[in-house]
């Protein structure tokens, strides 16, 4: 602490409040007309040092949080993910864990916090979220063990991929029939992309002309469009592995083609408004979800399940698993098989039948 007259005639007083939860100093300064306040400042300050300090033997949930590990995060996620961080920590684990310290979090009071989740995916995120922040508090001194990695009882799994999202699509002779369907042009490119590339939604937002070789007849995927604070921008894929190339079939060769002589070789983004700028994701999802309604006798196919649909629509038509996880964009087969493989009774008919023909014949 220290006091001392400026040459103007003011006193300017300095109080070190120690370290703060990210381990640099802290200082507070101020300026008074006359030593005397200076004097009381000091000692106001000084004495709200003492009684808001935040040990590591006294700090709570809330207190780490919002101190440290959003600030933390917030320079480093994306937008969307940091949002969905966000919704775990303000509606359901502070609420119930905050005003605990962080060293008194036990198995039982994580397994308060899954009980009162509504789903299973729910639970599993939030879980998700709250072990990221002991790993932090781990990584910096104030936990010795994280509690959130210890093995819970989560809520029954009701909701499996096949009975949600609408309906997919397992063969390319389905996609076929599907897009002669569609007679919107933005409708029309967006559709043959996610059924054709299996894109991510923002990969197919993000999609310019010169990302396709017409001559090489690949698709190079290096940008997704996605939300940030200040709205949607453009920005590098989700992982290594999203930065890929991608073979077009025929179809989707010549629907590409076509287009891009209709605009006269166009540059910039393939998927457009009518005013022809990059189309937003959100409005076209809205404008393809009320396309749908009004066609009732249409297959109901989500931008999600148009993903689904090219990756068991491979598998179906006799691609490896593996090429359909690179092509798909995953880091581990694994995600591939367990969330974007979907297949019907009525396929594995047709394919009994092709086996048992085979053997009759043989």
């Amino acid at each position: 602490m220290a006091i001392y007259k400026t040459p103007s005639g003011k006193w300017r007083v300095q109080v070190d409040l120690g370290a703060g939860l990210d381990g640099k100093r802290k200082r507070k300064t101020g300026t008074f007309p006359t030593k005397r306040e200076a004097q009381m400042a000091e000692h106001h300050w000084a004495e709200l040092s003492r009684t808001n300090s935040l040990s590591k033997n006294s700090i709570t949930l809330l207190e780490f949080t919002r101190e440290v590990y959003i600030p933390a995060k917030e320079q480093k996620l994306r937008y969307s993910t940091f949002r969905r961080y966000l919704i775990d920590i303000n509606k359901r684990i502070l609420p119930l864990l905050g005003n605990k310290r962080l060293d008194a979090i036990g198995h039982s009071d994580v397994q308060k916090l899954i009980d009162g989740c509504k789903s299973h995916k729910v639970a599993v995120t939030t879980r998700a979220t709250l072990r990221q922040i002991f790993n932090l508090a781990i990584n910096m001194g104030f936990l010795v063990q994280n509690v959130a990695v210890q093995s819970y009882d989560m809520p029954k799994n009701t909701v499996h991929p096949d009975e949600h999202n609408g309906d997919w699509l397992t063969t390319f002779d389905e996609h076929s029939a599907f897009l002669q369907q569609i007679d919107n042009e933005l409708f029309q490119t967006r559709a043959y992309l996610g059924l054709g590339l299996g894109l991510r939604r923002g990969e197919i937002f993000g999609l310019n002309w010169d990302d396709i070789d017409f001559s090489k007849k690949l698709v190079h995927i290096q940008r997704t469009y996605i939300r940030e604070s200040g709205g949607y921008e453009l920005m590098s894929p989700k992982t290594y592995e999203s930065d890929r190339y991608i073979p077009m079939h025929p179809a989707l060769f010549s629907f590409l083609m076509a287009l891009y002589e209709k605009r006269a070789h166009p540059t910039g983004a393939v998927v457009i408004s009518r005013k022809g700028l990059r189309a937003s994701p959100i409005k076209t999802s809205a404008r393809w979800t009320a396309f749908l309604k009004r066609h009732p006798e249409m297959p109901t196919v989500s931008i999600l399940n148009m993903r689904h649909s090219f990756a068991t629509s491979c598998l179906n038509a006799g691609i490896d698993v593996t090429k359909v996880s690179k092509m798909l964009g995953h880091t581990n087969i694994t995600t591939t098989v367990r969330r974007y493989i979907r297949f019907k009774a009525e396929d594995l008919v047709v394919e009994f039948d092709q086996i048992m023909g085979q053997k009759e014949e043989v």
